[in-house]
Formats: C-alpha cells, sequence, structure tokens
C-alpha cells in the first residue's frame, strides 16, 4: 500500500511540472512585453511641405434671424436654393408689438414719423448714422409683420425654422452663404506650424469626395492668436477652382512653406504614428534605448509633412522611438521589437 502511495505522490509531481512547462513560454512571452516595431529619427532633410486638413466654406456665412419676436408667416427657400440680394426669404408675425390695434397702429405712425425727421437731420448733417439706424430699427419694430430678405447674392446653406413656429429675436431662420465672397478652407495648424507660413504660400487641396485631384490654393490669412484650448492656429486657403466644392467638405492641404521656425537647422523626422497625446506643438513619444526598454519621452514638433512629424525638441538623431504599438506600452516596460532590431 505504502509502494501504491509513493507511485500516485510522483506520478502528480509529474503532471503539476508538464503543466508549468506547458505555460512557461506564455508566463516568458508576458515578462517581456508587447511586440513593437521600431523607427530610427533621422535628421529632417528639408523643411517640406507642411499637411493640414480643414472645412471648405464660403468667405462669408452668417445665421439669418429677424430682429423681434413672433411667429413665422412663412419661409420661401430652402437648403441649396440660390438667391439674390434684396430677394425676400421669410415673413414674420410681429407678437411684441401690443393686442390693441389702435395703439399700435399709433405706434408705427409715429416711428415712421420721427424716421422721415430723422433722415431730413441727417441729409443736413444734423445727426448721427447711428440716430438714423436707430430710428429705422423702431420703424421696423413697431410692424406687425417683418420680412427677411437675402442680404447678397447667395445660397442657402440651411433652413433652421418652419411656417408656424414660434421664434425668439435673433433666432437663427437661415443658414446662408454670399457667394460673391469665394470658397476658402479654414485649418487648424501648430504654433510651430504657423511660425513657418506665409500669405501667398502655394497650396494643393484635394477632397476625397471629389477623387482626391489637387487642385491649386494660396495661404490668404493667418490667425493672429491661438485657440485658447488647443493652442491651434486658424489660417484661411483661398480656391480659385470652386466647382464641385461645398460648405461642410473636409479637405487636405498640402502647403508649400517657405518660412522658416526656430530649430529648423536641427529639425528631426519621426513616422507621424510615433506621435501620442498630440496638442498644439506638444507631443510624447516612447523612445527605446539598448536594452529594450520603453521610455516615455515629451517632445515639441513644428508640424506635419508627408514624410513625418518634424521634432524640433526632445529627441536625438539616432535614437529609436516606437511606430507602431506604442498604445500599449508603459513607461519603463521592456519591449519585443519586431525583427529583432
Amino acid at each position: 500500500m505504502r509502494q501504491l502511495h509513493v507511485f500516485f505522490g510522483v506520478f502528480l509531481l509529474a503532471l503539476a511540472l508538464t503543466g508549468c512547462g506547458a505555460n512557461a513560454p506564455e508566463a516568458r512571452e508576458q515578462q517581456q512585453g508587447p511586440l513593437v516595431e521600431v523607427v530610427e529619427v533621422r535628421p529632417n532633410g528639408g523643411v517640406g511641405a507642411v499637411l493640414a486638413s480643414g472645412i471648405v466654406g464660403y468667405k462669408r456665412e452668417a445665421d439669418l434671424a429677424f430682429n423681434a419676436p413672433g411667429v413665422i408667416a412663412f419661409v420661401r427657400v430652402d437648403s441649396g436654393d440660390r438667391v439674390r440680394r434684396g430677394q425676400t426669404l421669410a415673413a414674420l408675425r410681429r407678437t411684441s408689438v401690443g393686442s390693441n390695434s389702435d395703439e399700435a397702429a399709433l405706434a408705427r405712425a409715429n416711428a415712421e414719423r420721427d424716421l422721415t425727421r430723422t433722415e431730413r437731420l441727417h441729409a443736413e448733417g444734423f445727426v448721427s448714422d447711428a440716430r438714423l439706424e436707430d430710428a429705422r430699427l423702431a420703424v421696423e419694430r413697431a410692424r406687425d409683420s417683418s420680412a427677411l430678405t437675402a442680404p447678397a447674392d447667395g445660397i442657402i446653406l440651411r433652413r433652421l425654422a418652419e411656417p408656424a413656429q414660434s421664434v425668439g429675436a435673433g433666432a437663427p431662420i437661415l443658414a446662408f452663404g454670399e457667394t460673391g465672397s469665394g470658397i476658402v478652407i479654414r485649418a487648424p495648424v501648430s504654433s510651430g506650424t504657423v511660425a513657418r507660413l506665409r500669405v501667398g504660400d502655394l497650396v494643393a487641396v484635394r477632397v476625397r469626395e471629389l477623387g482626391g485631384e489637387p487642385r491649386p490654393g494660396r495661404v490668404a490669412r493667418i490667425g493672429a492668436q491661438g485657440d485658447r484650448g488647443t493652442g491651434a492656429f486658424e489660417i484661411e486657403i483661398s480656391v480659385p477652382n470652386t466647382q464641385d466644392l461645398h460648405s461642410g467638405m473636409v479637405a487636405t492641404a498640402e502647403i508649400a512653406a517657405r518660412g522658416a521656425s526656430a530649430g529648423a537647422e536641427t529639425a528631426l523626422l519621426a513616422p507621424t504614428l510615433s506621435l501620442l497625446d498630440a496638442r498644439a506643438d506638444q507631443g510624447v513619444v516612447f523612445v527605446v534605448d539598448t536594452q529594450g526598454v520603453a521610455q516615455r519621452r515629451s517632445v515639441r514638433t513644428a508640424g506635419v509633412t508627408q514624410d513625418g512629424v518634424i521634432v524640433i525638441e526632445g529627441l536625438a538623431a539616432g535614437e529609436r522611438v516606437i511606430s507602431s504599438g506604442a498604445a500599449y506600452v508603459r513607461d519603463g516596460q521592456t519591449v519585443r521589437i519586431a525583427g529583432g532590431r
């Protein structure tokens, strides 16, 4: 019996050792860390083109509204309709002129009489433009109905209200684009990128939905202040060939930047996918040392080119950064490098 117990003890021990051996490769793999790809950072051979993404829109777009509350009587246009300057687009029945019709008529008569007098005095130079505008506004407010007209030749971008709908003063009724103002692309760029741009820089604009064929453009305006939330600056790109372009489309712009940013002489080029937590001209990469340990590193950038991200601070030429798999890496973790490099 004692020999039988010894036999079963040895058998169970063998099974346990076999199980541990089966799990050993998996355990070793977990200890070795995630599999990543690395790329060696190299000097930037030139300033290169800057890539940006923005929204197509008319140079001048605005929401049209009534200046008094009321109930919409009619809306004669819809999204996509082209209109001419002075064309009646919608009408409103006022709800703020008073319930007594006699009092409302008297108020209108007084306002019109005051306007006539103010116009005469304005022509003689006795009252200001602001006073004349106030008199005209008083007449408009005293009327029991109001018309919304097109301020210029343009297109209706969106219809935002319907007949019989009650609206307040200033509530948007129609979104309007002035066709004569031209079409532009507004794109955010980092502070490092904006330092390299100049008004007049040539741009190749592409819209994927239209086949992606490049059409020429130029940098028409560069924002003077960065966004307080993101730190990005808005640039405006004019596009003379507006065929098939519609407000709201997404376009990519390849800008032939002529200016140079600080540190351009020592700028490095890193893979675009290596940059994490990008915000304005700041970001993070993982640098892998000779022992295969990944270290989180803050960097400063100066834009994105076709070849990668321009890094002007935080990296040295020859260092290896993770180009694939960085999302699964922790700071200070040992990683496995694809290809054994």
